[in-house]
């Protein structure tokens, strides 16, 4: 009876545990992919305004090769989500989605 019990507390303090790592390394890893919490997007005519520095449109032509990361930059006022470049880590080209529409953006020069 005694050893029983002994089981049954052990095995819920392992079920804790396991699920507070999972809880710890879910939270880690949105983390890493949502830099959304620092990050402020405007939308205003064709231009968005990311941290209030000016990105156009482009042709996703004008790039030869890249690559959409997982990374969540952060959605603008409307809704619409920038992801990070992985071969523009520092924002150079930004991409914005909806669902499954999609666009690439440039940081303008001038701004």
């Amino acid at each position: 009876m005694m050893e029983n019990r002994n089981r049954k507390g052990i095995l819920i303090i392992v079920s804790v545990v396991i699920v507070l790592l999972l809880i710890i390394i879910s939270g880690g890893y949105l983390f890493l992919h949502n830099k959304s919490y620092k990050n402020q997007a405007i939308e205003c005519g064709d231009a968005i305004y990311l941290n209030e520095i000016k990105y156009s449109p482009v042709a996703s032509s004008d790039l030869k090769e890249y690559t959409i990361s997982n990374v969540l930059i952060c959605k603008t006022d409307t809704g619409m989500k920038l992801y990070k470049i992985n071969e523009y880590p520092d924002y150079e080209y930004i991409a914005r989605y909806h669902a499954w529409d999609g666009e690439i953006y440039k940081k303008d020069e001038t701004d």
